[in-house]
């Protein structure tokens, strides 16, 4: 289906869904003045003898029009309204067969009234009323005019011929059923033009928010991009100092906390034997190991450039004495082959922790240079162990492994 297509369907769904909503309006108003009418005929002292004969037939006609819109207000609810491409047909009968309904049975009491009382009020108003309430095609309004006004007119004719007496019933319906359809046709122009605006705005809003949630995706996604880094996926030196900055502004009270510095042991030496690529996969493996770790104990790692790595901790210090233990001998494990390495014939790596009571930025970033001093102090020490800077900044608590 194209787009025209589409758009003419959606109107026309629109247009339906609206007329529904004044076919109850019409119904509820239709109702009331069915069940004053009745009232009154059912008192007959309105009318003189020889004009009651057509009581019966009154109050007939007016209580099939009160159950027809009694009808319609307890099937064709509002709140369950939802014109489709599957019902719009069904939806669409029912509103015709209702007008034509309620027009045929007011030309029926039109043609009494001709015939008892010489005007044709009942109906003009009606019919004025769909005019102006219902937007519906001109030719579906047309020819249901054509089909009630034919007998109205033959029975005037019948009844009061050609006189005086006939202006009563021929000018008024020769004025008004013309501005009668000529409403009817502004009407449906007018609310047709509206639905589409109005389906074409939704379009548009539709698109811009779509468009507004892909750009808000692709901006998280660069954003993303920005805090990574792109050979090992683990966060960067930037995604790092973010993380400082959030914890030293959740800072209220003195907080445990742990720094390590991570570095993989003679990796230049690794670089310059096995070649640039082997370098890289032995970051990607060690990066890989550092972030199972760090979610393990709910800790974030980050590479803070070259070789070296960092994780931040909020455990006590033993504990992180022996996260920094698994780390290295997770390490060892990984069995990656580094035979210009001095320490060991596989890739190792030395680690500097700083661990401390935290109570404010500037204490937070004494201990990340505390946990550098440190790791120079592990690789020192003869490096494949790991080295402790106490929380006072100033004395060793922790003896290297």
């Amino acid at each position: 289906m194209g787009n025209q297509e589409e758009l003419a369907l959606s109107i026309q769904k629109e247009m339906i869904q609206f007329n529904l909503k004044r076919m109850r309006t019409v119904a509820w108003i239709l109702m009331y003045i069915s069940a004053i009418i009745t009232i009154i005929h059912y008192g007959e002292v309105f009318f003189v003898k020889t004009e009651r004969a057509m009581v019966p037939a009154y109050i007939a006609i007016h209580t099939i029009l009160f159950y027809l819109d009694l009808a319609v207000l307890l099937f064709v609810k509002e709140k369950k309204l939802k014109v489709t491409s599957l019902n719009l047909r069904k939806y669409e009968t029912i509103l015709l067969a209702y007008i034509y309904t309620i027009l045929l049975l007011i030309s029926v009491i039109t043609v009494m009234d001709v015939y008892f009382f010489k005007h044709t009020a009942l109906y003009e108003v009606l019919f004025l009323l769909i005019c102006t309430v219902f937007a519906i095609p001109f030719l579906k309004i047309f020819w249901i005019m054509l089909i009630t006004v034919s007998p109205i007119l033959i029975s005037a004719y019948l009844s009061v011929g050609i006189s005086g007496e006939s202006i009563k019933i021929f000018l008024p319906m020769s004025l008004i059923i013309p501005i009668g359809l000529m409403i009817q046709r502004h009407t449906y122009k007018v609310q047709s033009k509206i639905t589409k605006q109005h389906i074409l705005l939704q379009e548009e809003m539709k698109k811009s928010n779509n468009l507004s949630k892909l750009l808000a995706e692709k901006n998280n996604e660069l954003s993303e991009q920005v805090l990574r880094d792109t050979l090992t996926n683990l966060p960067n030196r930037r995604a790092f100092n973010n993380k400082l900055t959030q914890i030293g502004q959740q800072l209220s009270k003195p907080t445990s906390l742990s720094v390590m510095m991570i570095d993989i042991d003679f990796f230049k030496n690794l670089n310059d034997y096995y070649g640039h690529l082997q370098g890289d996969e032995a970051l990607i493996k060690v990066a890989a190991l550092l972030d199972e770790i760090a979610e393990k104990y709910n800790a974030f790692a980050a590479r803070w450039g070259g070789e070296e790595f960092v994780i931040v901790s909020q455990h006590a210090a033993k504990f992180s004495e022996h996260v920094c233990e698994e780390i290295l001998e997770e390490v060892r494990n990984l069995n990656i082959r580094h035979e210009r390495s001095e320490v060991a014939d596989i890739v190792t790596v030395s680690i500097g922790m700083c661990h401390a009571k935290i109570s404010n930025s500037e204490q937070l970033k004494i201990c990340c240079e505390l946990a550098d001093q440190a790791l120079y102090t592990a690789k020192q020490n003869g490096r494949n162990n790991f080295y402790c800077k106490s929380g006072n900044f100033d004395e060793d608590v922790c003896l290297p492994f």
